[in-house]
């Protein structure tokens, strides 16, 4: 083989390798994002599945452990509630009273295990209310 085709070769092999990391990571973290009703329907089933929901904490929920750095709380759509697990920090404006956006997967007991728990914030080009 003459060096040209095998520049090419190394390309292609090194270009199909990158995607193939690439696409498998993709596929892993961004999961479906489903209602708080909808992963309570599919709780049982979707222990493999990567899930990413959104809901407002239910108050008096949180429980906060710093020894185990775990922190428990329950999320709601105003008519169902779920309880989730996080085994990491708490957010800074966690108690803010914003939507909370959870991602993760229900493990075999099907508790949702949260591996990212963000704080939505308002956006700053929202209008105002005006008192009337």
């Amino acid at each position: 083989m003459n060096k040209k085709i095998k520049v090419i070769a190394a390309i292609i092999v090194i270009a199909g390798a990158m995607f193939l990391l690439i696409g498998s990571g993709l596929k892993n973290n961004t999961g479906s994002y489903l209602t708080i009703n909808e992963a309570l329907a599919v709780r049982s089933s979707s222990t493999d599945k990567y899930i990413q929901m959104e809901g407002n904490l239910v108050e008096g929920s949180t429980k906060w452990d710093a020894g185990k750095i775990e922190l428990r709380f329950a999320l709601t759509d105003g008519e169902n509630k779920l309880d989730i697990v996080h085994n990491g920090v708490k957010p800074d404006n966690f108690d803010s009273g914003y939507p909370i956006i959870v991602e993760g997967r229900f493990n075999s007991s099907s508790e949702f295990v949260a591996e990212n728990v963000k704080v939505k914030c308002p956006s700053k080009y929202e209008a105002e209310t005006k008192e009337q």
